[in-house]
């Protein structure tokens, strides 16, 4: 298979080109929402007036047309048929959407790897600019630091815009791969909203956030990434800040699973953290804990701040 990773594509059509029994479907479906707009517009052909043609010949002084009722009937049965035809191919189109969902669904795997390389294309674009923006948090400070924080600075939006749409194309087809709102992990039925957002990101979530405890919420143990609400700490923006984050952090792993790599690797983690008990897993001698402090600038941004969790506590 062929992959394409040009980055003037949209990468949900570079996924589904992954899955030819889509595209087949897709080009069937077209073909179906064209004929029926043809039908409901008529075929485009205006309707024949007859009662007009009958009072025009016959205030003309000319006899009834002779063949009247034939055209008559034939205009009748032709609405008919349209009718006919109309009830026939709105029911192909919903068997048609039907099979184009199946068709994902089967196809996934294949759709999700084959947005692998346009990511890893973005991120081996964007890693240099990142790190040029260390520190960096709006304009005046890109030029405070010098012209090549500046270029980064510039640039560095339309990356972010690429990621988010790569994310984006990730969820639509990870969603429609899962029949039904919940997802299944062992013997347990998730929300699926609950196990894709960050974990479908990063490959290695307890080790960048070894303190988390499933079906804590209480805000006490704060993720390490950029979130707006302690409480929510899975609820993540593909802004400009989730992006140099995940991009700079030393041990974030990212990755773009299927649906199976996902639901093993959410289980494994969760396992993991069940047995620990809410203990920090073992870190690196002498490695401090970092945690985000929200502050804002003179302009009225807003961004996180990094800060030794001892110190973010006060």
């Amino acid at each position: 298979m062929t992959t394409d990773t040009s980055t003037e594509r949209d990468p949900l059509d570079i996924a589904l080109d992954a899955i030819p029994a889509f595209r087949t479907i897709q080009a069937a479906n077209d073909a179906v929402q064209q004929r029926i707009t043809a039908l409901r517009s008529g075929g485009g052909a205006p309707p024949v007036d007859l009662g007009r043609e009958v009072l025009d010949a016959l205030t003309a002084g000319e006899p009834v047309p002779a063949d009247l009722g034939r055209r008559a009937w034939e205009a009748q049965q032709a609405a008919e048929f349209q009718k006919a035809e109309l009830l026939v191919l709105q029911g192909t189109e919903a068997r048609l959407k039907n099979k184009g969902e199946l068709a994902v669904r089967a196809g996934a795997d294949d759709a999700l790897r084959a947005l692998r390389p346009v990511l890893d294309e973005l991120l081996d674009t964007a890693r240099p600019l990142a790190a040029a923006l260390r520190g960096v948090h709006d304009a005046q400070s890109a030029i405070d630091r010098g012209p090549k924080a500046v270029a980064a600075w510039s640039g560095f939006n339309k990356l972010v815009g690429r990621y988010a749409s790569i994310r984006s194309a990730q969820y639509k087809i990870t969603r429609a791969s899962v029949p039904g709102p919940a997802i299944t992990i062992g013997r347990e039925h998730l929300d699926f909203a609950a196990v894709f957002p960050v974990w479908s990101e990063i490959a290695n979530v307890t080790e960048v956030w070894p303190e988390w405890q499933p079906g804590r919420s209480d805000g006490k143990t704060v993720p390490p990434w950029p979130v707006l609400s302690p409480h929510k700490p899975f609820e993540v923006r593909h802004d400009r800040e989730w992006f140099l984050w995940v991009l700079t952090h030393p041990r974030v792993r990212l990755w773009l699973p299927t649906l199976g790599e996902l639901r093993k690797a959410y289980a494994d983690q969760r396992d993991d953290a069940r047995q620990r008990g809410g203990k920090p897993a073992k870190r690196v001698t002498g490695e401090r804990l970092r945690r985000p402090v929200r502050v804002k600038g003179g302009d009225g941004s807003e961004w996180n701040e990094y800060q030794d969790a001892a110190t973010a506590a006060k």
